[in-house]
């Protein structure tokens, strides 16, 4: 939320004007530091916790992924049911 003060315009500028960047999960990302702009990435559409640059390194990753992706709807399934 942006607090209302003339002193602050020139910071609030300053601050939006950087891209937010995100991390690539896949370990064989070619993206410099596997860093790119957060509203360029996907995520795993079934766990929701992975991010990647592309969807071929999406694709590259997903023996790698499989497991973990099977653990984190298991986890989340879980405590939904603890939820109700």
């Amino acid at each position: 939320k942006r607090i209302p003060c003339a002193c602050l315009d020139e910071k609030y500028k300053e601050v939006k004007s950087v891209k937010k960047m995100g991390f690539c999960c896949n370990p064989n990302c070619d993206q410099p530091n596997q860093m790119v702009e957060r509203s360029k990435m996907f995520y795993c559409t079934r766990c929701c916790d992975v991010n990647y640059c592309s969807v071929e390194c999406q694709k590259a990753d997903w023996k790698g992924h499989r497991g973990d992706c099977n653990e984190i709807v298991e986890m989340k399934a879980a405590f939904d049911s603890k939820q109700s």
